[in-house]
């Protein structure tokens, strides 16, 4: 048997103008109780991780579980220079990446209702696509003691300008008026309090699997509390 070197190439290497994603993605609607105890994003973290099933359930969980909450709405805080506080959660969106089963937080009231679907996308270079993201914007600098801390932007310019960065990286074309930034909310974990925002960009993508690593890793900081599921779909070409 003769095998040609092309035909190894083209059957063993992935296509540079094509990228799939497959993931699932469950909305979940909070019991009272549960909205009320997620106010805290650690305990939102719990809920989410407890959840996904066995690995007997769910086969091979492998790989990041990124989420998202949809909330009440924001109050404004005493202070005028305070960013608004986030409204209470009432339903979540989980992404995964293996099948997930919500059988015990339904069977235990901790949640109202689950539905899952099946996301299949495929990226290729050329598309034009929107993009909708509750991230955290930060950066790392030096405090007075020279220890590295983490400090959340806080203007609007700045805050896009840390996602075209991180856009750019994903394989996306943007210009700068290509984002919108909503008013930052501010959530706890244990104490801690997080900086969110709520991102909405349009691009041209360039390389799709760069793309497809971000929809499946997640953007920035604190995605184990419900920040960086970026979803995309594509839009008509201008």
């Amino acid at each position: 048997m003769t095998i040609h070197t092309h035909d190894l190439l083209s059957f063993g290497l992935p296509d540079p103008q094509h990228a799939v994603l497959t993931v699932w993605r469950s909305a979940l609607a909070l019991s009272p109780r549960t909205a009320a105890a997620c106010h805290d994003a650690y305990r939102m973290h719990q809920l989410v991780e407890t959840g996904l099933g066995t690995v007997t359930t769910t086969g091979n969980r492998h790989g990041r579980t990124l989420y998202a909450a949809a909330r009440a709405p924001a109050t404004t805080p005493k202070h005028p220079r305070q960013a608004l506080t986030a409204g209470r959660p009432h339903t979540l969106l989980v992404q995964t990446l293996s099948p997930p089963d919500w059988t015990t937080h339904q069977n235990t009231g901790l949640i109202t209702h689950a539905t899952t679907q099946t996301v299949h996308q495929t990226w290729t270079t050329g598309d034009s696509v929107e993009i909708r993201t509750i991230a955290s914007p930060l950066v790392t600098k030096n405090n007075e003691d020279k220890k590295r801390m983490r400090v959340p932007l806080k203007h609007p310019a700045q805050c896009g300008a840390w996602l075209h960065e991180r856009l750019t990286r994903a394989g996306c074309q943007l210009a700068p008026h290509d984002i919108t930034i909503d008013t930052p909310e501010t959530t706890h974990q244990r104490g801690q309090t997080l900086t969110l925002r709520q991102f909405h960009a349009t691009a041209t993508l360039h390389d799709p699997h760069a793309f497809t690593h971000l929809l499946t890793k997640g953007l920035g900081h604190h995605r184990a509390w419900g920040a960086g599921l970026v979803l995309a779909r594509k839009t008509a070409k201008k």
